[in-house]
């Protein structure tokens, strides 16, 4: 697969992008939203609308505490993006479950070890009466 049209502007609101499989020559749309949060920390970490593309369509999928946790592993970088392997690999992308928004993107050193330990759901806090 190889991603053929990204948007134009790098950061904004909805971002559309297009994969082309190689093999049967099908193309497909893929759109993502970002939310404020997640442009902001884009940014802040180098995070560009590529990496998160190819963290959202070849990256594994968890579903935990209501998101999604799409982790772009050492193992599943496309053979066209080896060269980047060191800026693509553990690559996490955040998105709401209900939604294509963007909640936040970020790097880890194990990020599957991260996310297993999380809680199966997400605490929320009691008001007091």
């Amino acid at each position: 697969m190889q991603i053929i049209k990204k948007s134009q502007f790098d950061y904004q609101r909805k971002v559309a992008a297009y994969v082309n499989d190689t093999e049967s020559d099908f193309v497909q749309e893929f759109e993502f939203t970002h939310s404020s949060h997640s442009m902001e920390r884009a940014a802040q970490r180098g995070i560009n609308n590529l990496r998160l593309t190819l963290a959202l369509v070849h990256g594994v999928s968890i579903r935990k505490q209501g998101y999604e946790f799409c982790i772009l592993g050492e193992d599943r970088i496309p053979d066209e993006f080896l060269k980047f392997k060191a800026q693509l690999k553990n690559t996490v992308v955040v998105m709401d479950g209900d939604s294509d928004t963007l909640v936040t993107c970020y790097r880890s050193k194990d990020p599957y070890k991260h996310i297993r330990k999380k809680s199966k759901f997400l605490s929320t806090p009691k008001l007091a009466a």
